[in-house]
């Protein structure tokens, strides 16, 4: 493949979707965004219409080859990363149903139901199924549309654009691995394949028959474009479209995330923890081991902080109505640095949505406590990002009792732009915090899987050696590890002593 070459790496996230060219060393060339809207018809409910995704992927790669001014022909192939967001469909592939997002909770009975079922298939899983998973979403449907599921098939996002592109059907490793239950290879009490046995107890047996297509690794070649929707995209037909995964494990992919001892963070308005291990870890409250979701052969962990970002962007639309809306990060960040290590002596608690990991506890709610007269909106703030970053530290900490140390640190996302909250997670966790040099990296992962089915390179692992690099790291300063190791032991005890609280009142 000569040097020329491009691929497309295309992020379908939950309100926009995103494409990125970048050449076979990683370099981006040019984005561009498009945006679809969101529906909430009932409580609970998130719904999106299929074809505005279509529309958006079209404009998006357009866009994104202008942008960049390069000539079409050079782009030898693509891969989607997106949510495992399911829909309903006929056999000619039209949508019977609006999709179902991940965000969309209609599902918690059946979730419940998935979880009492104690199969031994969710050890794989921390023992529970959330209902934002995919398997409630499909028992709902089969539940409440019992006409249409009858005839219909069941598509993920990234599997029927898959099928828009190419006209081929696949069902992506990643997300059937991480999301749906499914199993690489057999341990002896759990066989290869979709969870069997799982489906006959709760009434999906036939989900099986409703999944259409091959199940395709991260990487490997789904099809080829079609004539039709290479005329639709302004691209060449017959170039290679590549399976990808879930938007974070691109990103993983994209940081490469690949090598024991590294974990992912990737920020947000949650934050998201990913290593990969040579063998299985179990935890409760984790999410996994998942087995060749990204790399064959071994195994995915995932943990998660269900509001990081979210919680700095709500106290700051609290606080910070009078900073101007364009700089009020940097403002935040600069109240902030203000304040010395300790926040003044407050504590918190990052729970605004529940607590993930390493207790999943939905119950759990954000608590500040401390306060007096002297605070302000900086020693806020301050907490709210001392406050977090203890919750990566649990995360480190109940990773390493499972054997899996973290040496280094690797992340992206929004909350990459707080040069103080980049250097508090440093500081909290003890370990070096890098950045690469896209700062996109779930767009980079993904061009990387669709390098690897053109063929450019051999595996996952080549492309990260070629297409990703270091960009800056954030070395860990000790000089406030006492009053961290303090604020640390006063977060977990105060989760401790307020859990009890938290489940009385969830039960009122």
């Amino acid at each position: 493949m000569n040097d020329g070459a491009l691929v497309l790496g295309i992020d379908a996230g939950t309100s926009s979707l995103r494409a990125g060219l970048f050449d076979l060393h990683g370099r981006p060339l040019g984005f561009c965004d498009q945006v679809y809207a969101t529906t909430y018809p009932q409580p609970g409910w998130a719904e999106q219409h299929p074809e505005d995704w279509w529309t958006a992927l079209a404009n998006a790669v357009r866009g994104c080859i202008a942008n960049s001014g390069v000539d079409a022909q050079r782009i030898v192939g693509l891969a989607i990363d997106a949510p495992c967001d399911i829909l309903l469909i006929d056999a000619s592939g039209k949508p019977l149903t609006e999709s179902l997002m991940w965000m969309d909770l209609r599902g918690a009975g059946q979730a419940r139901r998935i979880t009492e079922t104690r199969d031994p298939v969710l050890r794989y899983c921390g023992g529970d199924v959330p209902a934002e998973w995919p398997l409630p979403k499909a028992l709902w449907l089969k539940e409440h549309e019992p006409a249409l599921w009858e005839h219909a098939y069941l598509a993920e996002q990234m599997g029927w654009l898959t099928w828009r592109l190419t006209g081929e059907w696949a069902v992506p490793l990643n997300s059937a691995a991480a999301k749906w239950q499914y199993r690489a290879t057999s341990d002896g009490e759990t066989p290869a394949g979709w969870p069997e046995r799982l489906l006959r107890t709760v009434g999906l047996e036939d989900l099986a028959a409703k999944v259409r297509g091959p199940v395709i690794p991260m990487g490997g070649k789904a099809g080829e474009l079609s004539v039709s929707a290479a005329q639709t995209l302004g691209l060449q037909p017959g170039i290679s479209v590549s399976m990808s995964g879930i938007d974070a494990h691109a990103g993983m992919l994209g940081m490469n995330v690949l090598a024991p001892g590294t974990l992912a963070l990737i920020t947000g308005t949650s934050t998201c923890q990913l290593a990969q291990a040579a063998g299985p870890a179990f935890d409760g409250g984790l999410w996994g081991p998942f087995e060749d979701a990204v790399i064959a052969g071994e195994w995915t962990l995932e943990a998660g902080q269900a509001s990081t970002g979210g919680t700095v962007r709500w106290l700051l639309d609290i606080v910070g109505a009078g900073w101007e809306t364009t700089d009020r990060y940097a403002a935040a960040d600069a109240a902030a640095a203000a304040v010395p290590p300790g926040a003044g002596g407050l504590t918190l608690l990052d729970f605004w949505q529940g607590s993930r990991t390493p207790k999943k506890d939905p119950a759990a709610r954000g608590t500040i406590w401390g306060l007096t007269p002297a605070h302000g909106p900086g020693h806020l703030l301050r907490a709210v990002y001392e406050g977090t970053a203890y919750g990566n530290r649990n995360i480190l900490d109940m990773l390493r009792g499972m054997g899996v140390p973290t040496q280094r640190i690797v992340a992206c996302g929004g909350g990459t732009q707080s040069a103080l909250w980049l250097q508090i997670l440093a500081d909290v966790a003890g370990v070096p915090l890098t950045l690469t040099e896209v700062p996109d990296a779930v767009a980079l992962g993904s061009a990387m899987c669709a390098a690897v089915g053109a063929g450019v390179y051999p595996d996952l692992r080549a492309a990260g050696a070629a297409m990703v690099r270091p960009a800056r790291t954030v070395e860990p300063d000790s000089s406030a590890s006492a009053i961290y190791d303090e604020g640390y032991a006063r977060y977990k005890e105060t989760y401790a002593a307020l859990a009890p609280l938290f489940q009385r009142a969830a039960h009122q």
